[in-house]
C-alpha cells in the first residue's frame, strides 16, 4: 500500500487492520469518513461498520474485494487479507487449521509471528510443565532425572527434546555453571498466529491428565469439581470475565511465590500444578432447539 503507513502482513486480525487502516486514511484526508466508506461498500446501515469491527458481524467475500479497492491493496495483499478473514471467521477447528496452513505460505509475514518452534511448545503437556519445573530445580544435563520428576513420568528422550526446544525459544538460559533455568517467570501470550491444532491437542491433553488425576492422585492433593447451571448471555459473559480475572490472580500468586522461594527459602513446598477451567454449553438456546428437526 503506497498511501498507508501500515504493513498488512504484520497483522493477525483483519478487524484490527481495518480499524487502523481506516483511521490512517481519515487522518490523511478527512473525506475518508465512515459515511464515505459505507457508501463505497454499498451499505445503508450506519452501524454496519461498527458492528463489523466489534466482531458482531462477519465480512463476506464481496466486501473483502470492496475493502481491497478502498485501501488500494495489491493482488498479493488482497489474497492475504481474504485468507486472514477466512482464518479469523473459521467456523470450526479443521477449517481454521486449513486457513492457518495457507497463511504460513506468505513469506512476507515476519518470522516472529509464525516461528514454528513456538507452535511446538504446545504440542505436548510436558513441555510447559518442564519449563515450570525449572523454576524449582535447574536442569544440569540429566534428562532421565528430569523425566522422573514429572507425573506421570515421560521418557528421557522426551525430556531432552523439550529442553532443546526451550533453549531454542529462549525460554531458558544457561548460567556460567552450565545449568539451565527459565529466562522469565511465566510465558506471556504474544500477538502471533496460534497453531490451532497444536493448542487444541494441548488443552485436550490437560483434560486427559485431569481425568487420570482423579484415579491416581489422593483427594487431599487435588481439587477437582464440576457444576451445572443456567445462565443468560450476560451471565455467561460475566463468568468469562471472572474466570479471566481468576487466571490472572493465579499467575500473580505463582509469580509472588517464585520470588519468595527463588533463593531456597526454608519451607519451599512448591510443585508444578495444572489448572483447567472449563465453561461451555451443553444445550441449545430455546428458540434454536425449537427450530431443530
Amino acid at each position: 500500500m503506497d498511501h498507508l503507513p501500515l504493513r498488512l502482513f504484520e497483522y493477525t486480525d483483519y478487524r484490527a487492520f481495518l480499524k487502523d487502516a481506516l483511521q490512517a486514511l481519515k487522518e490523511k484526508d478527512p473525506k475518508f469518513s465512515q459515511r464515505w466508506v459505507l457508501r463505497r461498500l454499498g451499505m445503508r446501515s450506519s452501524g454496519w461498520l461498527a458492528d463489523l469491527l466489534a466482531g458482531r458481524r462477519k465480512l463476506a467475500r464481496p466486501r473483502v474485494e470492496a475493502f481491497a479497492q478502498i485501501l488500494s491493496l495489491s493482488a498479493r495483499e488482497e489474497l492475504y487479507f481474504q485468507t486472514l478473514v477466512d482464518y479469523n471467521q473459521a467456523r470450526n477447528l479443521p477449517e481454521r487449521n486449513r486457513c492457518h496452513e495457507k497463511l504460513l505460505t506468505f513469506h512476507e509475514i515476519p518470522k516472529d509471528l509464525v516461528d514454528p518452534d513456538r507452535f511446538e511448545y504446545f504440542r505436548h503437556w510436558w513441555i510447559p510443565a518442564i519449563r515450570e519445573h525449572l523454576l524449582l530445580e535447574p536442569y544440569r544435563g540429566d534428562p532421565g532425572k528430569l523425566a522422573r520428576r514429572l507425573r506421570p513420568n515421560i521418557t528421557p528422550e522426551q525430556a531432552e527434546s523439550a529442553m532443546a526446544l526451550l533453549e531454542r525459544l529462549g525460554m531458558v538460559k544457561r548460567y556460567a555453571s552450565g545449568e539451565l533455568r527459565p529466562s522469565v517467570e511465566h510465558v506471556k501470550k504474544q500477538g502471533q498466529f496460534s497453531a490451532p491444532v497444536h493448542y487444541h491437542r494441548y488443552i485436550k491433553a490437560q483434560i486427559e491428565l485431569g481425568m487420570g488425576a482423579m484415579e491416581s492422585i489422593p483427594k487431599e492433593e487435588r481439587d477437582i469439581s464440576a457444576v451445572t447451571l443456567t445462565l443468560s448471555e450476560d451471565g455467561f459473559s460475566t463468568l468469562k470475565d471472572e474466570l479471566k480475572e481468576l487466571r490472572r490472580r493465579m499467575v500473580q500468586l505463582s509469580e509472588s511465590e517464585n520470588r519468595k522461594f527463588w533463593k531456597g527459602v526454608e519451607g519451599d513446598s512448591r510443585r508444578v500444578y495444572q489448572a483447567v477451567l472449563q465453561l461451555f454449553p451443553v444445550g441449545h438456546p430455546p428458540n434454536a432447539a425449537e427450530q431443530r428437526p
